[in-house]
């Protein structure tokens, strides 16, 4: 593989790697991994990934809706 190459497939790399943040961002993956490094400074036992999910849910949901 030839520098030229190499710099397509670092370029590639990057891009996916970009793609897979903003992916996990988007899903809310990127709350979990906070939440889940909050809870292990705090020394609580952390909620499953899909408790989190439902939690968050509840919290978003759960307040009075001022739209309308």
């Amino acid at each position: 593989m030839d520098q030229h190459d190499r710099q397509i497939a670092k370029r590639i790399r990057q891009a996916l790697a970009a793609l897979r943040e903003w992916w996990r961002g988007a899903s809310g993956t990127h709350a979990y991994d906070a939440y889940l490094q909050h809870a292990h400074k705090r020394s609580a036992k952390p909620l499953t990934a899909k408790e989190f999910y439902l939690d968050d849910i509840q919290r978003k949901y759960s307040r009075p809706n001022r739209c309308c």
